[in-house]
């Protein structure tokens, strides 16, 4: 077993720094006020003893009375804090609530003033939290024909009684404070995750009572930023990557110098430099500005774009695959994961230089260097040692004019930046140099490249001077002890989103919670299972009690050949087995070959409900597809056994998606057959049958089905 390294425990001192506080209360604080998510036309949990919270004057009496004649009374503390519950009755409404703060102005408590809230429309009901990254943010209205008879959709939306709070995708804490509770009608359906409305959509169809949904979901997010700093502390998978942060408000305010410990770390461990990226910025005005910062951007490596600069040293490409068809979505030979014939997500993200030879034989003329698809993310191109290009875009076309006074007749040079900050990067088309006359299209196996710098949290550039075969000795022992510090600024740092996305509505009492994401941690899918874990019993923990938590299994997408995307799938099928109250929706069948966000979301939406109709609320029905269970060895023929088998098992579209293979885990497609309730399966390739996997692509359509109409999740028999 590798020795695991604790690269924090020398910096002690710095730690109590940054997690010192005030406890002092500020000229600021209010006489009475709550968090948003308590304001009028929301939702509570039936039959509950619900949370109340807030803040007021220091150690004012807090008072929270229904309408519906239950009561419930604290003291807020020095600070001001305070939080209490109040029991509410069976489904109904509407109802209101008083909350009052009687606050001593005096020595004498004869001296004082009450400050009242009154919250109008209160419905009692079933209240539950949807999460994800975009498949679960994905509005009714994100685009045109985002989802399945979308307009038909929103026009019929039209139901008081079914509501959501939707926490908004902002880090600064300000735009929530005017977030409200909106009422299911087609004006604000349009903004409603379409996941979560169809879900309770489909419990009130059942249960005919009030349904509450607080939605808080960003797109394009890793579970680890879901995750509290303290449990990202345990985890064998983040221990040693995450410092232990007691106050998160007092850490941020002092960042950078942690920061810069950090980036002492890796420098005295590694010899590694860091450099911070252009500062990504959404205003206009300053877009110029973080452009000009990349080409700008100094990292030690001026001399690679020059004519006369020795890249035989440089690793010479050899492109494992060749399809460009499905654009810039997808990963193919000119990504950096064909570079290293490997999905890894240390070298997926990062800056890489390209070198190439170009032939010009009409020196005449400008040329133009043509990327039809674009590079992912930011790109600094160079042709004989002249910057012709400095763009910042994953999928925009380039599209950068050679003027002729740059042209040799005979050899040029091309040369070609590369830095991006998540989700692997690279060329997503073939390079093309052309001009009125000609085009010539650039062959990567002519290309030389260096790996040149690890890109962590989208912030920082870890600058190494490692060799390729370096680098890839060192890979697992770099990826394992490197520590990559916090980011603040980006949705997806470390329990980013739980500080800023999910506190905001903790402690909001709920039945349960949904959950649809995945896709950005396929590159860490063998991680998964216990970040995921992880992750659920953090909110449990957090929410303080267990509530049942499902999700949806991410749908068949094309990704890429070294993508697994297989895996990422399987590992939530795991967490079935790991993580007790949780159900998963399987979607293999919904999957889009090109496009990473079904249009089906009913169907995503349904199916969660089924999970929670059936274990939740006493109803008798089959809530899930096949899940695999073990198998049987009979000669050639290998039983499968399921799970959630129904009334009984099916086929729907041909029998397509089994393998089966020997001792040596070579797999050979399989022919499959329903025999007692069982698949059978053989292939006169493999004589003597040990393991099976099914559906194991990542783009595929299941096949296998219950007879209730509900898919059966792909697996792989070898742990």
């Amino acid at each position: 077993m590798k020795k695991k390294y604790n690269l924090f425990y020398n910096f002690n001192i710095i730690l109590l720094l940054i997690t010192v506080s005030c406890n002092s209360v500020s000229e600021n604080t209010p006489e009475l006020s709550l968090p948003p998510v308590l304001s009028g036309n929301m939702i509570l949990q039936q039959e509950q003893e619900v949370s109340f919270w807030g803040d007021s004057s220091p150690n004012a009496l807090i008072k929270v009375s229904g309408s519906w004649g239950e009561s419930s009374s604290t003291t807020a503390d020095d600070s001001g804090k305070w939080i209490l519950k109040i029991k509410t009755p069976s489904a109904g409404g509407p109802y209101s609530i008083s909350v009052s703060a009687q606050i001593n102005k005096g020595e004498s408590s004869h001296t004082s003033t009450t400050k009242t809230i009154k919250i109008d429309d209160i419905l009692i009901g079933e209240v539950w939290l949807s999460s994800g990254q975009s498949n679960m943010e994905w509005r009714m209205n994100q685009c045109k024909d985002c989802i399945d008879n979308q307009e038909q959709e929103i026009a019929n939306v039209n139901n008081n009684q079914i509501r959501m709070f939707s926490v908004p995708t902002d880090l600064s804490g300000e735009v929530i404070k005017n977030q409200k509770w909106l009422l299911a009608n087609p004006e604000n359906a349009e903004g409603f995750s379409a996941a979560a409305y169809f879900f309770a959509r489909e419990l009130h169809k059942e249960l005919n009572i009030p349904i509450g949904i607080v939605n808080t979901s960003w797109g394009g997010t890793r579970v680890e930023a879901w995750t509290s700093n303290n449990t990202l502390t345990k985890l064998e998978t983040t221990k040693n990557r995450v410092p232990k942060i007691k106050n998160f408000e007092s850490f941020e305010n002092k960042l950078k110098k942690l920061n810069d410990s950090i980036n002492k770390i890796n420098e005295q461990k590694f010899g590694f430099k860091t450099y911070d990226v252009p500062k990504w910025t959404e205003d206009k005005n300053l877009w110029e500005k973080f452009i000009q910062g990349w080409a700008n951007l100094d990292l030690e490596d001026k001399e690679y774009k020059s004519t006369d600069y020795d890249d035989s040293k440089w690793e010479l490409w050899t492109p494992t695959y060749t399809d460009f068809s499905g654009g810039p979505d997808y990963k193919s030979e000119g990504r950096f994961e064909s570079v290293f014939k490997e999905s890894n997500t240390l070298l997926s993200d990062g800056v890489i230089w390209f070198r190439t030879k170009v032939n010009i034989t009409d020196v005449n003329q400008d040329h133009f260097l043509i990327i039809p698809n674009g590079i992912d993310d930011a790109d600094q191109t160079y042709f004989n040692g002249q910057l012709i290009g400095n763009t910042f875009s994953w999928s925009r076309e380039r599209n950068y004019k050679i003027p002729k006074n740059l042209l040799k007749k005979g050899e040029n040079i091309l040369a070609t930046r590369i830095s991006d900050l998540g989700g692997g990067g690279g060329f997503n088309s073939h390079v093309v140099i052309k001009n009125n006359s000609s085009s010539d299209t650039l062959s990567f196996e002519n290309f030389r490249f260096k790996h040149h710098g690890f890109v962590v949290n989208r912030s920082s550039i870890i600058l190494h001077r490692l060799s390729y075969e370096e680098l890839m000795d060192k890979n697992e022992k770099i990826k394992n002890e490197m520590a990559v510090g916090y980011l603040i600024d980006n949705p997806n740092g470390y329990s980013v989103l739980f500080e800023k996305m999910l506190k905001p509505i903790i402690p909001y009492t709920i039945k349960g919670a949904i959950w649809y994401q995945g896709e950005s941690n396929v590159g860490n899918y063998n991680e998964y299972e216990e970040l995921f874990s992880g992750m659920i019993e953090d909110w449990r923990e957090t929410w303080g009690y267990d509530f049942p938590f499902y999700y949806a299994q991410i749908a068949p997408f094309i990704y890429s050949p070294t993508e697994n995307s297989q895996g990422l799938r399987d590992a939530q099928r795991k967490t079935l087995e790991s993580t007790s109250n949780t159900g998963m929706a399987i979607l293999m069948d919904i999957g889009e070959k090109d496009d990473i966000h079904p249009h089906n979301k009913q169907d995503v939406g349904k199916r969660l409900a089924l999970l929670a109709l059936d274990n939740d609320y006493n109803f008798d029905i089959i809530s899930s597809g096949p899940i695999y269970k073990n198998h049987t060895i009979s000669g050639k023929f290998l039983y499968v056994d399921f799970n959630s088998k129904g009334s009984g098992l099916k086929f729907i579209n041909g029998k397509n998606g089994f393998e089966i293979s020997g001792e040596d885990n070579k797999f050979y497609e399989a022919i499959a057959e329903i025999v007692d309730n069982k698949i059978r399966i053989y292939s006169n390739q493999v004589k003597n049958p040990k393991n099976i996997r099914y559906g194991w692509k990542n783009w595929t359509i299941g096949t296998l089905f219950n007879m209730e109409g509900l898919p059966a999740s792909s697996f792989n028999s070898i742990d």
